[in-house]
């Protein structure tokens, strides 16, 4: 019962690989709709795939600042729900150009075995705003210039 850990982490390869090349419409093709994201400060659920990607994307310019190079997904847990539905535990390591850690964040997707791929229908971020903040002290990056 449940997707194959195996699938899961290629569809989460490929999240990174576009993560990676800051493609944003690349991610969202990645996801269903309506997709939803929850983290402490946000709640809302994107309609269409330019307002996910658009969503997506307005987070470059702070991963850039902090020189994001590389991002590397760790499968921690994996609750199969039903046949086609996982909740899945994901660390993501951000590394910079010397394969550095920058920051390592936790989140919790929803992910759905639809007919024609994987998508994901909810994440839930567990530390990023926090893990972000920590990146940014330690990199000297002003996160007032990012709203």
């Amino acid at each position: 019962m449940g997707i194959e850990e195996e699938r899961l982490a290629e569809f989460f390869d490929e999240y990174a690989a576009a993560l990676r090349e800051f493609d944003a419409d690349a991610t969202a093709r990645l996801w269903g709709l309506p997709g939803m994201i929850v983290t402490d400060d946000f709640a809302g659920a994107l309609e269409s795939r330019a307002d996910m990607a658009a969503g997506l994307a307005s987070s470059y310019p702070l991963y850039r600042r902090l020189g994001l190079e590389s991002a590397l997904p760790e499968i921690l847990a994996v609750s199969a729900l039903t046949d086609l539905i996982s909740l899945v535990r994901v660390r993501w390591s951000y590394l910079d150009a010397a394969d550095e850690v920058i920051v390592t964040t936790d989140y919790e997707y929803l992910v759905r075995d639809d007919a024609d791929a994987l998508h994901v229908y909810l994440a839930v971020g567990i530390d990023e705003a926090d893990a972000l903040q920590r990146a940014a002290r330690t990199r000297g990056v002003d996160l007032d210039l990012f709203g």
